[in-house]
């Protein structure tokens, strides 16, 4: 798995999770990078987000949970409860 999906698993992981919840500011590239993760891979990750309907860009202010109906969120979870169960550990 490449290093930007792994970080956007976990992202998209913890939104599911309702640690970081909708509206919610995320960490920018230069948080993950702190956290150890390579800088292209944070923005790339980060960008994969925004792309995939989990997180918008908000300007001035950064990368935050995009708001969804309760409906698009069970929809969006089923979808990335079944990618985890396949991803190989």
């Amino acid at each position: 798995m490449s290093p930007y999906r792994f970080i956007a698993d976990e992202i998209a992981a913890r939104i599911l999770s309702g640690q970081y919840a909708p509206g919610a500011l995320l960490p920018g590239p230069g948080d993950l990078e702190h956290q150890g993760y390579p800088p292209g891979a944070a923005r790339d990750a980060l960008r994969w987000l925004v792309r995939h309907g989990w997180a918008e860009i908000r300007p001035g202010t950064g990368y935050h949970v995009t708001e969804h109906s309760d409906e698009e969120w069970v929809s969006m979870q089923n979808l990335i409860e079944a990618y985890l169960r396949q991803r190989p550990e």
